[in-house]
């Protein structure tokens, strides 16, 4: 699932992920619209606080079949 479409899900916002990562709103608008890659650190808090759901393939676009297929 991409970040965009994560915070689209009831009861997510940019804001609240954003505090739990420790990061600006900014940053998190800005990664979930793909104007920037999230660096290492920020790609596995957003794995964590989003419970899994949001995983760093998915700010490459890998699907999970893809990334079993190498």
């Amino acid at each position: 699932m991409t970040l965009a479409d994560y915070l689209k899900l009831d009861g997510q916002s940019a804001t609240a992920l954003a505090a739990k990562c420790g990061v600006e709103v900014s940053t998190i608008t800005r990664a979930a619209k793909g104007d920037t890659m999230p660096s290492r650190k920020l790609m596995s808090d957003v794995f964590e606080h989003t419970g899994g759901q949001v995983t760093p393939n998915d700010f490459f676009g890998i699907e999970p079949a893809q990334a079993h297929a190498a």
